[in-house]
């Protein structure tokens, strides 16, 4: 475990945020015993003499704490820098295709994690109408289809998902090889 960066300084500020909140909890005990006449033990003195302020550090005591573990999750994008997680992102459409549209504003919210969207309409192209006219939208991720018709957020962020873990497993050890894909099995047919 290293003693700097980011990750280190988030785990620091937790600890604190922590610490401070359960002497806030404690202090208000306190309070509330001292305003309610219950004696758990002889206060010190000056516990008597600045009545005052107590609710006031006890309050700054629960603001700080609230802000130290409120504070931002080192952000995964800014690790990767902007690299997009995967080679590339294809979508088939038709034209005045309404799912084709909804595919697509499905497909920008992820934006962060995809490479620039190439969309192909396959009206040009008779062999891909006849291939996936059908079945349109079609998504493919890294030359391999993912989605047909509809695109299932849920996978989506679970494609995404993994795809992030297996990106920081990669860059915490680079001696970890990227995990090849075997090409589907193609039926072959007698003659």
């Amino acid at each position: 475990m290293t003693t700097t960066g980011p990750e280190f300084q988030h785990r620091v500020q937790g600890w604190i945020g922590t610490a401070m909140m359960i002497v806030a909890s404690i202090f208000a005990v306190l309070i509330f015993c001292d305003r309610t006449g219950v004696t758990v033990f002889d206060m010190p003195r000056i516990w008597h003499t600045s009545r005052g302020i107590h609710l006031l550090l006890c309050g700054a005591l629960f603001l700080t704490a609230a802000v130290l573990l409120k504070s931002p999750t080192p952000d995964p994008l800014s690790e990767r820098e902007g690299r997009p997680l995967f080679r590339s992102c294809r979508m088939l459409t038709r034209r005045e295709c309404r799912l084709c549209d909804e595919a697509l504003q499905t497909l920008l919210q992820y934006q962060h994690a995809l490479p620039t969207i190439e969309v192909v309409d396959i009206d040009d192209d008779p062999q891909l109408v006849r291939q996936f006219g059908a079945s349109i939208p079609v998504i493919e991720i890294d030359g391999r289809v993912r989605f047909r018709g509809r695109v299932d957020w849920r996978l989506l962020q679970r494609m995404i998902d993994a795809a992030e873990l297996r990106s920081s497993l990669q860059d915490s050890d680079p001696d970890i090889e990227p995990r090849i894909e075997p090409a589907p099995l193609q039926r072959q047919t007698e003659l």
